[in-house]
C-alpha cells in the first residue's frame, strides 16, 4: 500500500467510515469501547493520529452461506488489526492461531501487512463472489487503515478471501486470491496515470454521490478498465436508488468461479451491487419476497429495460425486456453485465 493518492488516502468522512455509520443497524458490536464520561479532557492543539476504532462485523442469520463468510470476516479482521510491530505474516498467523483458525493461509510478502506500521480494519461487507459444494469465494469490501509515523492513511479495498469446507462442514480460508487492486499509475499493475480530471461518464460515476465504490473499483474507473455502457447504466440506477458497489473488475475472481470461463468482470462488463439506498441487497431480499415492488426489483427491471444482457439477483424474474437470473451466490447482490 502505498502513501496519499488516489491508493491510501487520509481517512475522511465519505467512503467507508460514512457507509459504516449509516449501515450500522446492519453489521457491527463493539470490539473496543471508547473512553467513558469520567474521562480527562484532552489538551487543546494537535494530537497524534491513532488508528481508527473498529467494531467487530456480525453475519445476519439470513445472509447466504453465513458461515463462509463468518470465515472470511474473522480471517480478515484478526490478520489485518495489529500493534506496531505486528505486521508481519509470522505474527498475523499467531493471531489467527489465538482465535482458533488455521493460521496457514496467510502468505509470505502479503501486501496488506505492513511491518513498520499499526494496522486497522473494518469490514464494510461480504459478499459472495462464487460457491460450490466445498469452495468458496467471498469478495469482502474492507477499510483498511495504516499509521507510519504520524501518518495515518486508508483505502477501501474488495478482497477476494478463497475458503474450503471440511469433511465436517467448517468452512477455513485458504488463501487471498485478490487484495483488490492498486492505484494506476503506481507502478503495480504497468498502468498509465490516470487522468488528472477523468470525463464523460467515468468522471460522472466518481462524482456521483448516489454511487458508492470502494476503492478498488474507484481505480478500475480511473484507469479506464470499465466499459461506457456500464458506467452508463451505473448512472441510470443510481438515478433510480442510490447504490452501493462491491465490485467492478478488481477483486472479483478472473474466472466464473468454478468453469474456465472468463468473467464479465475481468472484461471490465459487469458490477455487482450490494445495498440499494444504504440497505443490503440480502435485508432487502428478505423484505421483498412477499411481492413485487421493492427497490431491488425496481434496479432488476430497469437494468433489463436499459440493455443489460446479463442481471442476477434473488429472484429470476420475466419482464417484456428480457430475464434474469438468480441461485445462491446471487441472494446477496445484483449482477449487472453486458455479454458483448
Amino acid at each position: 500500500m502505498r502513501g496519499n493518492g488516489p491508493g491510501e488516502r487520509p481517512p475522511r468522512g465519505g467512503g467507508g467510515r460514512a457507509l459504516r455509520r449509516a449501515l450500522a443497524a446492519l453489521a457491527a458490536v463493539p470490539l473496543a469501547a471508547g473512553c467513558g464520561a469520567g474521562a480527562a479532557e484532552e489538551p487543546s492543539g494537535a494530537q497524534a493520529p491513532e488508528p481508527p476504532e473498529t467494531t467487530a462485523y456480525r453475519v445476519a442469520e439470513g445472509e447466504p452461506a453465513a458461515e463462509a463468510k463468518r470465515a472470511a470476516v474473522g480471517f480478515l479482521e484478526a490478520v489485518l488489526n495489529y500493534e506496531r510491530g505486528g505486521g508481519d505474516p509470522e505474527s498475523a498467523r499467531e493471531r489467527l492461531r489465538a482465535a482458533g483458525r488455521d493460521g496457514a493461509a496467510v502468505p509470505d510478502g502479503f501486501d496488506l501487512l505492513v511491518e513498520d506500521a499499526a494496522g486497522s480494519a473494518q469490514v464494510v461487507y461480504p459478499s459472495l463472489g462464487g460457491l460450490t459444494g466445498d469452495r468458496a469465494s467471498v469478495m469482502t469490501v474492507v477499510e483498511t487503515s495504516l499509521l507510519r509515523g504520524e501518518e495515518l492513511t486508508s483505502a477501501v479495498r474488495t478482497v477476494d478471501v478463497r475458503l474450503s469446507r471440511s469433511g465436517d462442514g467448517a468452512w477455513d480460508v485458504t488463501g487471498i486470491a485478490s487484495t483488490g487492486g492498486a492505484p494506476p499509475g503506481d507502478g503495480a499493475d504497468g498502468s498509465p496515470p490516470p487522468a488528472a480530471s477523468p470525463g464523460g461518464a467515468a468522471g460522472e460515476v466518481l462524482a456521483s454521490e448516489r454511487i458508492t465504490l470502494p476503492d478498488s473499483s474507484r481505480w478500475d474507473v480511473m484507469a479506464g478498465r470499465t466499459d461506457e455502457r456500464l458506467l452508463r447504466m451505473m448512472l441510470d440506477l443510481s438515478a433510480e436508488h442510490p447504490i452501493s458497489v462491491a465490485v467492478l473488475t478488481s477483486g472479483h475472481p478472473v474466472n466464473v468461479f468454478g468453469s474456465d470461463s472468463v468473467s464479465n468482470h475481468t472484461r471490465g462488463r459487469a458490477v455487482d451491487i450490494w445495498a440499494v439506498g444504504g440497505t443490503s441487497v440480502s435485508d432487502l431480499r428478505l423484505r421483498e419476497e412477499e411481492g413485487p415492488g421493492g427497490p431491488v426489483r425496481a434496479l432488476m427491471e430497469l437494468a433489463l429495460e436499459n440493455g443489460a444482457t446479463e442481471v442476477g439477483g434473488p429472484w429470476a424474474l420475466s419482464t417484456p425486456a428480457g430475464a434474469s437470473f438468480t441461485d445462491t451466490v446471487h441472494q446477496d447482490h445484483l449482477h449487472i453485465a453486458f455479454k458483448r
